[in-house]
């Protein structure tokens, strides 16, 4: 498999590039699988922590298993991802070269942050959206539950969609099809199972193809994964929920109150916004455009 999954361009041939689209599958889903099921354990493991500790202890294992849970789950996911590159591909994934993860890393979470605190700026600011008093809810327990399950979240569908769909499918079958597979992935993610808004829908696909993008650009997949995964701990501290599977209820602002109209506002929240709508398409545009100036395009 190795040496099929190494060469690259026109030179492959169709039965080589069902080999690559398969093993795509196959990494999209092993390290979201290996993760998941380290969540699935925080239960059991919190519960049986909680049984034995003292009564009068301080700490909160209700909040503390949450955030213990979720790193743990990302070391594993990120592990296996290595793991199966390895194994699979004969290789270190230099898609993830050490030199480069502070400052791409760091990158994708300042714009993270800068592009989510815009969108709620905006929103707040219009009236689009109304904030819970710290006195109505529990704002701790909020970020302590979000915040990890966002950043789990993220850090999955930015794997999967870059890591996963975007580098093998690019490989195989062009940059464009990388880019189109990357951005319909990210949208089967976040909404498979649920009924979103189209607008919602559209902004997700969106975002997985500001993903494929950067990884077109970058060829690693850091900065894409500082992005999503930054975004979507924000976006569940917010929200109240991992931004893989979005919540309808909310957590410390409620999207369906002010004086904006739903559909301007988003009704399940900030990612089903216009704001955001055409905040990402711009976003893709530029990319694309940056791309394309690279010749990033015309490589095979």
């Amino acid at each position: 498999m190795s040496e099929t999954l190494a060469e690259g361009g026109s030179r492959i041939s169709p039965g080589r590039r069902i080999v690559i689209l398969v093993w795509a599958m196959i990494l999209t889903l092993v390290p979201c699988i290996a993760g998941l099921a380290v969540l699935a354990t925080r239960d059991i493991a919190g519960g049986f922590t909680a049984h034995l500790a003292p009564p009068s202890i301080w700490f909160d294992f209700a909040l503390g298993q949450e955030p213990l849970a979720a790193l743990a789950a990302i070391l594993v996911a990120l592990g296996t991802y290595v793991l199966l590159v390895r194994l699979g591909e004969k290789r270190w994934p230099s898609e993830l070269a050490p030199a480069f993860a502070i400052l791409e890393l760091g990158l994708g979470i300042v714009l993270a942050a800068l592009a989510f605190g815009l969108l709620m700026g905006v929103l707040t600011l219009s009236g689009g959206v109304v904030w819970r008093p710290p006195t109505s809810i529990d704002w701790y327990a909020a970020l302590a539950n979000g915040l990890p399950q966002g950043l789990f979240g993220g850090l999955l569908l930015g794997l999967a969609v870059q890591g996963g769909t975007a580098r093998l499918a690019t490989q195989a079958l062009g940059p464009v099809a990388g880019v189109v597979l990357a951005a319909l992935l990210a949208s089967w993610l976040v909404s498979s199972g649920w009924k979103l808004p189209p607008i919602q829908r559209v902004n997700a696909t969106l975002g997985g193809a500001i993903l494929g993008l950067l990884w077109l650009r970058r060829q690693r997949l850091w900065l894409g994964l500082g992005l999503s995964t930054a975004w979507g701990a924000l976006s569940g501290a917010v929200i109240g929920g991992p931004a893989l599977f979005c919540a309808e209820d909310t957590s410390i602002y409620e999207p369906g109150r002010g004086i904006l109209i739903a559909w301007l506002r988003g009704t399940d929240g900030p990612e089903g916004s216009i704001p955001l709508l055409i905040g990402c398409v711009f976003a893709v545009g530029w990319l694309t455009w940056r791309a394309w100036k690279e010749g990033r395009f015309s490589k095979a």
